[in-house]
């Protein structure tokens, strides 16, 4: 099995690598997507391995390029965050799988032999989310996920702590929990904001 591994995390590439040598894998990794793409000129492999976040590039997009190119490409995303809004980006790419970077080897290499076999790990549905943050709301979030109190909050968009209260009360309401941390962690889970470095 052939797999090319497009990762900006060199650590985490070359340890795949060395997990990978006793098994019947042979692995490929880049750091750039320009080098993976003059790679694919001469030579497609069974399995393209993909880190949702290239540096400031989306691997959704990455992905959308190589099938534009290479209709026949099976894709597989990695990433250590299991989140709803992953998934469904998944499903949606039209791509076999998403692995964890958190799981065991044996289970990396398993999922991978299962897709490079034909079997799509992937269910057809996407989930959908009917819940919806305003902008201001993601605002104060992302603010909150950070470590701001209400009052830095308010100073920093320059509007009232009761403003951001309220915000915070609706947020709940919509999200259906009853703590900011509890809004905060569902909100990640569900894509609709991102904290700094995921």
């Amino acid at each position: 099995m052939n797999v090319y591994l497009l990762d900006d995390h060199a650590l985490f590439s070359k340890s795949l690598e060395i997990a990978f040598q006793p098994m019947n894998i042979t692995l490929s990794s880049f750091t750039e997507p320009s080098s993976l793409f003059y790679q694919l000129k001469f030579t497609q492999p069974d399995l393209i391995l993909l880190d949702i976040h290239i540096g400031e590039l989306s691997g959704f997009d990455i992905s959308k390029d190589i099938i534009d190119k290479y209709p026949n490409q099976k894709i597989v995303f990695i990433s250590g965050f299991n989140l709803l809004v992953y998934k469904n980006e998944a499903i949606n790419s039209g791509a076999w799988g998403l692995l964890s970077k958190c799981a065991t080897i044996d289970k990396i290499y398993d999922d991978l032999s299962k897709i490079h076999q034909g079997i799509n790990l992937l269910p057809k549905n996407i989930n959908t989310v009917e819940v919806t943050l305003s902008k201001r709301e993601k605002q104060i979030l992302t603010l909150a996920s950070e470590g701001f109190k209400q009052r830095e909050i308010a100073d920093f968009l320059y509007i009232s702590r009761r403003t951001v209260n309220n915000h915070l009360m609706s947020i709940n309401e919509k999200l259906d929990v009853t703590s900011t941390i509890s809004a905060v962690i569902k909100a990640i889970e569900l894509g609709m904001i991102r904290v700094k470095g995921h």
